[in-house]
């Protein structure tokens, strides 16, 4: 029986460490599930995060667009406009040649805004 008490508590010290064993590993098993739990929120969180983002990134490229139609529109007029002030210029130099340095370049001295007023 000796034989068997030897056996019996040996084994039943290897019972108590795998218990511990299987205790501490539940444990960590607790622990890694409550970390993949965070994880998934937190991946959700993110997808729903890019989806407003893409939407943002949509509307501002749209609107980017439109701007740049927007200044396409306005540099046409401009250049339209402004091809029709020096036409503008050159038939006022016909009348006036002498003016027509200061108008080109939107220089009125003193003197000659004041014979204009008084003319």
């Amino acid at each position: 029986m000796a034989l068997f008490g030897g056996r019996a508590s040996m084994l039943e010290v290897q019972n108590r460490a795998l218990i511990k064993s299987a205790g501490e590993r539940a444990q960590r098993i607790s622990e890694l599930e409550g970390e993949l739990q965070h994880a998934a929120q937190m991946a959700e969180r993110l997808k729903a995060e890019v989806e407003r983002l893409k939407l943002e990134r949509e509307f501002y490229h749209k609107r980017a667009l439109a701007l740049e139609q927007d200044v396409r529109v306005v540099t046409e007029a401009a250049a339209k406009y402004s091809l029709w002030s020096q036409s503008l210029v050159r038939e006022l130099a016909k009348f006036d040649p002498d003016g027509q340095r200061e108008r080109e370049f939107g220089i009125w001295s003193a003197s000659q805004a004041g014979t204009l007023k008084g003319q």
